[in-house]
């Protein structure tokens, strides 16, 4: 998968939800989103904080900070809900819900460099979480087959979870921002 694809997707998500999860199932049913997808996106997105950060060692180490705490939180929610789905349905759910978090997650990775953005972070860290779950619901629903039984309600309590655990990630790395000496 190369830039044009990622970039597409990107946008495809953020602007056309419905569209992008019609056919989702079976067009990612051979992608693995994690190493496809949501590792690029967020190391494109560590790499767009740093000219925020006037100290190129702290940059570098917050970058990798927030790159582990994406990452941890996607396999964290991947692992919570693939759980929470198997006693809900008899098939394997992994690849589907790794999927769907991948794609849904976008919104939050974008809205990180605006953590530097004084009081108005709040406002764009909203705005994403509320996006995010929206994307997530429709996406779980998309990817598990909305025509199997419980999945539109998992799907519901599912995307709030997605926007908690966010939310948690979100303060965590601000609660990093402020800590580390970013600036002489």
């Amino acid at each position: 998968m190369g830039l044009k694809w990622l970039f597409s997707a990107i946008f495809s998500v953020l602007f056309h939800p419905e569209t992008f999860w019609s056919d989702a199932r079976e067009r990612f049913r051979e992608v693995n989103a994690m190493k496809d997808y949501a590792a690029p996106v967020i190391a494109i997105v560590q790499f767009a904080k740093l000219p925020f950060i006037h100290v190129p060692r702290m940059a570098m180490l917050l970058a990798i900070i927030s790159f582990t705490i994406d990452v941890a939180v996607l396999y964290v929610l991947t692992g919570v809900m693939v759980s929470a789905a198997e006693t809900e349905r008899s098939a394997p759910a992994q690849h589907e819900i790794m999927t769907a978090l991948s794609f849904s997650l976008t919104p939050i990775w974008l809205a990180e460099p605006f953590g530097f953005a004084g009081t108005w972070r709040w406002l764009f860290m909203a705005a994403a979480l509320a996006y995010t779950v929206f994307i997530s619901r429709t996406g779980l629903q998309a990817m598990l087959g909305s025509s199997e039984p419980g999945v539109e309600a998992f799907s519901g309590k599912a995307a709030f979870l997605v926007g908690a655990i966010a939310m948690i990630s979100f303060l965590l790395q601000n609660g990093l921002i402020r800590f580390l000496p970013l600036s002489d």
